[in-house]
């Protein structure tokens, strides 16, 4: 296009330059100022080809600008701001417009452009916001417009001077006069613009020559300023013309200079005429000199003479210092080797000159609104006398003195500055010659900096952040303790702004310290960049802000640190640079900055300079990087951009992924010093690198990205301080913003509450990695605490206060103050209940983000939390007495709980199968189903069952990551429940949208039914043995009839629709699914259920029915194709099946180990040991494996045993199963052996009495008789018991030889040798092992139906103590 239609093309380029400027786009974002300066840019590389075009294109915008009406700050705000991008666009085409390529043309639109340029210089008001700064972008264009375009400028300055030579006194219009002040001038223009001058001078009225006076002497330092070599070359090569058109001006305003008011306005401009003729002032320095040189020479007394005081006129003296202040200003361009004689003159008045300049005890001034032009005439004779001799320092120290005005050491330091950045001729002194001053420069920063914070009074000093490396006392300079007024605190931030644009030229000027030691070079450094530190966050002095954060970068520049402390750079830089990082994020992360992006911004420019610095010293990088305040400038780094990461601006977003990258790079510099893995230093590493990558997507939507970030902070793996005091932090935030949203929505802008969007998602995604850090080694299945049970009771998904009568009231507040309550927690809490938010306004906008984000967003380490606190939402419909509490909030909590589950399964987020199976969600799932249930069966229930039957769906997709108790009970109770709906309003329905529904219902519950059933056994709910079998039965034959009666409903449809001349295609469309749909489930069960289902279904292939039969041949096929096994229908199948699940159960090992059955004793509950004993004890006693099983147990037991005393003490499985056989096969033994012994302990004399304790002894017993009688009983007791050895059960013989096996081998192997003499002493063989086994069993035994008098067990219990 740009080839064929270049007039075109560029016309496209203008018209979007156009259309793109504030005053027609309204607020710039981001984006369009970036797109702003792209058109800028095509414009100005446009314009060195078609420079016609554009200068004529931007010629008709400005005019169209210009001539606009506005109305309220906002448009003009957006009027002034357009005119300048204009105008820079102009100033940047002209000065690149080539010398060679001038036409005619050009020439006509330069001429139109003038008129529009002086249209901003000529309409300057005073005071008005902006004109300050459209006069100065104006005269940048016209300056670079008569680069190249001198003789149409010139012309209208002297068109306009010859109508000044007519015109009356009254109508003097000097404007284009004026324009001399702002043209480019050299050497050949200034000769032409004096020639023109002379020429027309004398003929002026009055104010048209002190403007042309006014203006030549602007023009003049123009020339000398922008071409200093012509004027260093007039003083080797003098230019007679020059001279000769400077001279005669010269005569022409002394003459004109008949007073002193216009002696004193003249002066200035005669003295630069003088210095334009450099042989006259050689001439006049002499004794005596001809006539026609008479008036120069005593122009030059008068001049020393009013300097000096001596003049009788105090106008004439400040005309005269501004005079010799030019003198000497001019006198620098001129090199020293030149020997010229205008020196001497400067040396003749220099003295003068400071003596009245530099005064405090009589500060120069002229007076009301003058003070400017003083200060500004007080710098140049400062610089002049520098670069005139550097070393002559006594106006330096009076600037310097604590109690000169503040006027002064603003001169000073806005003068250093300029020495510094205008120093571009060769003889003229460096910088460094007043380096020796730096202490005094500190002070003075240190001085106005408080000065200036406490006049703010908006924020209080920072305190430098305590330093292990050092402990230099800040220095503080306040000189006084009464308040400053407003007009000094105003000043005092000028001064201050001057010091920090110091700081920022040179930062050497402030950092020398040629004889402090290493701590206090290293404190002073400190202090200067903490104050420096302090001045960011100023919200009310943006500029002052903004130079200090262009300061604080150029002291971080590599080579700059260095400076910081020579003696030990690694260790201050560590020190100082981590006080910056943490002190600036503190101030981020506490949003207490406007302009937060823009330091963002700046903190990655700074990021990036210490990676160099690091770099530059990579191999002792991290040489005293280990204190503490290191480690807490990275904490709060990291937490500043996490933080970050939620903003609704999208560049600050993108802005805090990139600075990641930075942090990257430097954890790779401090891990390659230190040689370890780079995970040791920055353990997210992998994940900061992504987000570093990903801050590329500059052209990506706002939701697109928050989506991005929050996948990736999902995958954060490691808990550190910064990510989870980010994550509280956060919390907060996100706390109040909340309440915010939901008490004043009105003043919520879209950006609150996209905010508040971002911080859930943000919480979300990130939570993961805080219950991480908090949770404790445990079981792998995550149960949250519950709090006391009156906690307990209430809901935690309504934003009302605790009500225990509204089941589904909040308690969220309640469960907060338990003392276990993870802030997780407490925020999965406020998001259910922000589930149900009933608020009038923004309910449906926070429901439909928290859902979203709950199902999409939240960190997969969160879901078994959520599963539970889901669970117990939902089951608490199910606490209390009567029926289910149904209301409006409950079901929608319902509502919402099925489409945050299905989002949940539906997304395969990576470490989400991880976390799946870690809480069961089967009650949850059947308290959905149970509660949707008997919602009944208008639209919004028929459509919350469809969404039921569709997660039931997803979840049997997910079956292999989720984690069921009893799958095969809980997928038979589903089938039961969802089986219910097929058919449940299909054939009632008169409207045709519900017909629709319900058609979808039954389309979703078969769908969720073929799922469920696959490789399904039904499982009855009663029956045992053939009545198991025969329930079977009926349950597959309700089942098959019901799928069968669907097929035939549809089938019916699909012939009444033909009847009546065909349905909708959507319809049809549905049954044809749902049929299919029907076949699978009916192949489903049957496959699962060939061994109770065959002999119902097998007679459908022989029925009359055509189209019956036909489906019974589908479904056969299928599960053929299945490859269903047909074992399952012998009749002795169950008992087969046991008897391999028995095999299983006591398989034993090579070396007599049983893994099921040890298995089984490691996982099963200890509340479940006493039906595990049973069922052990029995299924090895019946394949003779019994004493296998005592073995590994009993060996099992002694071997955690930690002694002889405690074992078989403790509840064990080991004690049950032994505890069991006694009671099974001792039971018959023990009754035989004991009752005659009882029964004679029981008849035995009143008088005879067993009562052994001296305390309980009655009035007539005797304690050794009693004695006597107990040792006879228990003899008998003792040597029936020995003498029945032959009668004793061989089951327990086999229990306790393997007690005795496992006891003297095991535990007496693990004893010393003490231990085992006192052991064998106390079981002494087969004998003790008998009776201690036997009285256990006694015991046992007893306790239970064979002796229930309380007295019989008493005698046992003293014949057990004996």
């Amino acid at each position: 296009m740009a080839a064929h239609k270049p007039v075109e093309w560029v016309q496209a380029v203008i018209t979007r330059f156009d259309e793109q400027l504030p005053i027609k786009v309204g607020h710039q974002n981001t984006h369009t100022k970036v797109s702003t300066e792209h058109n800028k840019e095509c414009l100005i590389n446009i314009s060195k080809y078609k420079f016609s075009l554009v200068i004529s294109g931007l010629t008709t915008i400005l005019k169209n600008v210009n001539n606009m009406r506005i109305f309220g700050e906002a448009s003009e705000k957006n009027l002034y701001l357009s005119q300048l991008i204009i105008l820079d666009t102009l100033e940047k085409c002209l000065a690149g417009q080539s010398k060679d390529c001038l036409r005619l043309d050009e020439t006509m639109l330069v001429k139109q452009l003038l008129p529009e340029i002086c249209h901003f210089i000529h309409t300057y008001r005073e005071g008005h916001q902006h004109a300050a700064e459209l006069r100065a972008s104006a005269s940048a264009v016209l300056f670079s417009l008569s680069c190249n375009n001198f003789n149409a400028v010139f012309s209208r300055i002297s068109t306009r001077l010859q109508e000044l030579t007519v015109c009356s006194e009254d109508n003097v219009d000097v404007h284009d006069i004026e324009l001399m002040q702002y043209i480019n001038v050299d050497c050949s223009k200034l000769k032409r613009l004096l020639q023109e001058t002379v020429l027309k001078f004398r003929a002026l009225k009055k104010p048209a020559q002190l403007a042309v006076i006014n203006s030549l002497e602007k023009a003049f330092w123009n020339w000398v300023e922008n071409y200093p070599d012509e004027f260093t070359m007039l003083y080797q090569r003098p230019q007679a013309d020059m001279a000769e058109a400077a001279e005669k001006l010269f005569d022409l305003v002394d003459s004109f200079a008949e007073s002193a008011k216009r002696k004193a306005a003249v002066w200035p401009l005669q003295i630069i005429l003088l210095i334009l003729c450099p042989e006259i002032t050689h001439t006049i320095s002499k004794d005596t000199v001809e006539d026609s040189k008479a008036n120069k020479k005593l122009f030059l007394d008068s001049l020393r003479k009013a300097l000096a005081g001596q003049g009788g006129s105090k106008q004439l003296m400040e005309s005269a210092a501004i005079a010799c202040v030019k003198l000497c200003k001019a006198s620098t361009y001129i090199n020293w080797e030149d020997h010229s004689t205008i020196f001497l003159l400067v040396q003749s008045i220099v003295m003068d000159l400071k003596a009245l300049l530099f005064n405090p005890a009589k500060p120069f001034w002229r007076g009301t609104g003058s003070q400017n032009a003083d200060v500004e005439l007080m710098m140049d004779c400062f610089v002049s006398c520098f670069r005139i001799n550097p070393h002559n320092n006594q106006h330096f120290k009076v600037c310097l003195a604590a109690s000169s005005p503040s006027t002064f050491h603003f001169v000073l330091v806005n003068s250093l500055h300029r020495i510094i950045t205008n120093s571009h001729l060769d003889w003229w002194p460096k910088i460094d010659a007043v380096y020796c001053y730096s202490g005094e420069l500190r002070f003075m920063f240190s001085d106005t900096l408080n000065r200036v914070i406490q006049g703010v009074g908006t924020h209080a000093p920072l305190r430098m952040t305590p330093s292990l490396t050092f402990k230099g006392k800040m220095t503080t300079s306040l000189k006084f303790k009464e308040k400053a007024t407003e007009l000094d605190t105003r000043s005092y931030k000028c001064l201050l702004l001057a010091l920090v644009k110091l700081i920022h030229a040179d930062p050497k000027l402030m950092l020398h310290n040629p004889v402090k030691q290493a701590p206090e070079m290293q404190s002073s450094t400190a202090e200067l960049i903490t104050g420096l530190v302090q001045l960011v966050p100023l919200n009310n002095t943006t500029q002052l802000s903004q130079e200090a954060m262009e300061a604080l970068l150029v002291l971080h520049q590599p080579e700059t640190i260095e400076l910081w402390n020579p003696d030990a750079p690694i260790e201050t830089f560590w020190d100082i640079s981590s006080q910056v990082l943490f002190l600036i994020c503190r101030k981020l992360i506490g949003q207490q900055m406007v302009n937060g992006t823009e330091v963002l911004k700046w903190l990655r420019e700074i990021l990036i300079c210490r990676n160099k610095f690091l770099l530059k010293n990579k191999e002792c990088a991290t040489m005293g990087g280990g204190i503490p305040i290191c480690r807490q400038a990275q904490t709060k780094l990291e937490v500043c951009l996490y933080m970050f990461l939620w903003s609704p601006d999208t560049e600050a977003v993108l802005v805090a992924m990139s600075c990641f990258r930075h942090l990257c790079e430097e954890a790779d510099i401090r891990s390659a010093a230190d040689e370890v893995p780079v995970q040791t230093i920055l353990p997210n590493y992998a994940t900061f690198s992504e987000l570093a990558s990903v801050s590329n997507m500059m052209g990506t939507g706002r939701s697109t990205l928050q989506k991005r970030v929050m996948a990736l902070l999902r995958r954060i793996e490691h808990p550190t301080p910064g990510n989870i005091e980010a994550w509280e932090d956060t919390y907060g935030k996100w706390d109040q913003a909340t309440k915010q949203i939901l008490n004043f929505p009105k003043n919520k802008a879209d950006d609150g509450q996209q905010e508040w969007i971002n911080m859930t998602g943000f919480l979300c995604g990130l939570g993961g990695v805080c219950l991480q850090q908090r949770s404790t080694p445990g079981p792998a299945t995550y149960s949250p605490p519950m709090g006391p049970i009156n906690e307990r009771k209430h809901s935690m998904i309504s934003m009302g206060p605790c009500d225990v009568s509204n089941p589904m009231a909040s308690a969220s507040s309640c469960s907060s103050s338990a003392s276990n309550e993870t802030p997780v927690s407490r925020f999965l809490d406020r998001l259910l209940a922000l589930l149900v938010c009933g608020h009038d306004r923004v309910g449906l906008h926070v429901r439909t983000n928290v859902k979203d984000l709950l199902g999409l967003e939240l960190s997969p380490a969160l879901y078994p939390m959520l599963f539970n606190k889901l669970r117990n939402s939902i089951g608490k419909f199910f606490d209390t007495q009567g029926p289910v509490p149904i209301n409006d909030t409950n079901t929608q909590f319902v509502e919402q709980t099925i489409a945050i589950m299905k989002n949940l399964l539906d997304n395969h987020t990576e470490g989400s199968s991880e976390h799946l199976g870690q809480a069961s969600i089967e009650t949850m799932m059947l308290n959905l189903v149970r509660y949707v249930r008997i919602l009944g069966n208008v639209v919004h229930a028929i459509q919350i069952k469809t969404k039921l039957c569709q997660l039931v769906e997803v979840m049997m997709e997910r079956r292999d990551d989720l984690s069921f108790c009893q799958e095969m009970k809980f997928r038979n109770k589903m089938v039961e429940y969802l089986t219910d709906w097929v058919m449940g309003t299909s054939n009632q329905a008169a409207d045709d949208d519900i017909k629709c529904l319900t058609r979808d219902l039954d389309q979703a519950s078969m769908e969720a039914v073929v799922s469920l059933l696959a490789g399904l056994p039904l499982q009855p709910e009663e029956g045992d043995g053939v009545e198991l079998m025969e329930a079977k039965s009926q349950l597959f034959l309700k089942y098959f009839t019901l799928f069968m009666n669907l097929l035939n409903d549809c089938s019916e449809v699909e012939d009444d629709g033909q009847a009546v001349g065909g349905r909708k295609r959507g319809m049809s469309r549905r049954l044809a699914s749902l049929r299919h749909c029907t076949v699978l489930a009916m192949s489903n069960l049957l496959n699962a259920n060939v061994d109770s289902g065959l002999m119902h279904s097998i007679g459908l292939g022989y029925h009359k029915d055509l189209q019956t039969r036909a489906t019974f041949m589908e479904v056969l096929t299928k599960i053929l194709q299945q490859g269903t096994e047909f074992d399952t229908l012998a009749e002795t199948v169950l008992a087969d099946r046991f008897e391999r699940l028995v095999e299983l159960v006591t398989m034993m090992g090579d070396q007599g180990e049983l893994p099921i059955a040890m298995a089984l004793a490691n996982v099963v509950p200890g509340s479940q040991w006493d039906e595990l004993a049973r069922v052990l004890v029995t299924l090895f006693d019946s394949r003779h494996l019994l004493y296998q099983l005592l073995w590994n147990m009993f060996s099992k037991e002694v071997e955690l045993a930690d002694s002889m005393q405690t074992l078989f003490r403790g509840n064990s499985l080991a004690s049950k199963i032994m505890t069991f056989c006694f009671k099974v096969y001792g039971a018959a033994y023990l009754q035989k052996l004991l009752e005659p012994l009882l029964r004679g302990v029981i008849t035995t004399p009143d008088h005879i009495s067993f009562e052994v304790d001296p305390t309980r002894l009655e009035q007539e017993e005797n304690l050794e008789e009693n004695q006597r009688n107990l040792l006879q009983i228990t003899e008998r007791f003792f040597q029936a018991i020995i003498g029945s050895s032959s009668e004793f059960p061989p089951q327990l013989r086999s229990v306790c030889h393997c007690l005795y096996q496992a006891t003297c081998h095991s535990l007496l192997n693990k004893a010393t040798v003490k231990e085992k003499k006192e052991n064998k002493k106390a079981f002494p063989g087969n004998c003790g092992i008998l009776l201690f086994s036997f009285l256990s069993g006694l015991c046992l035994c007893t306790s239970g139906d064979i002796f229930s008098e309380h007295f019989i067990c008493t005698q046992i219990m003293f014949l057990y103590l004996i």
